[in-house]
């Protein structure tokens, strides 16, 4: 793994497990606000809105849509993407890698990203530096 050094480089992938770690808005937008451009696809959004429905309720799960995603930017998926998401889950069958995670690793791959903000073990797994591999992050 490498750890990026450019400014330009500095743009993170942020995935389910890492929305639905920092539901309290004021972490939330401190963390956005400091030094990472922030990248995310619908796919992630529509998981991230259940997981918070099942997990602490509607209200939160609304305010998640109409607030949490204001400084993030929504990376469309192209259809390589998909069609890379289904090769990979096909490939990797050691891996219980979901749907949206694989399609996630295609959209990094594709704009090149090398951290995701993910408490999820497959992002590690798939070769991205996460705020898991080491106490500081970069």
């Amino acid at each position: 793994m490498r750890v990026p050094q450019s400014i330009l480089e500095r743009r993170v992938f942020i995935d389910t497990s890492a929305f639905l770690a920092i539901v309290d808005e004021e972490i939330s937008k401190r963390c956005v606000s400091e030094k990472y451009g922030f990248l995310t696809t619908r796919f992630v959004v529509v998981e991230t809105h259940a997981g918070l429905l099942g997990a602490v309720g509607t209200d939160e799960a609304r305010a998640f849509i109409e607030s949490g995603l204001e400084e993030i930017t929504e990376v469309p998926i192209e259809e390589s993407d998909y069609q890379y998401a289904k090769r990979l889950i096909l490939e990797y069958r050691d891996k219980d890698y979901s749907l949206c995670d694989a399609i996630s690793f295609a959209v990094v791959q594709r704009l090149s990203v090398s951290l995701a903000f993910a408490f999820d073990s497959h992002f590690r797994q798939h070769g991205f530096f996460t705020p898991l591999d080491q106490p500081q992050w970069p």
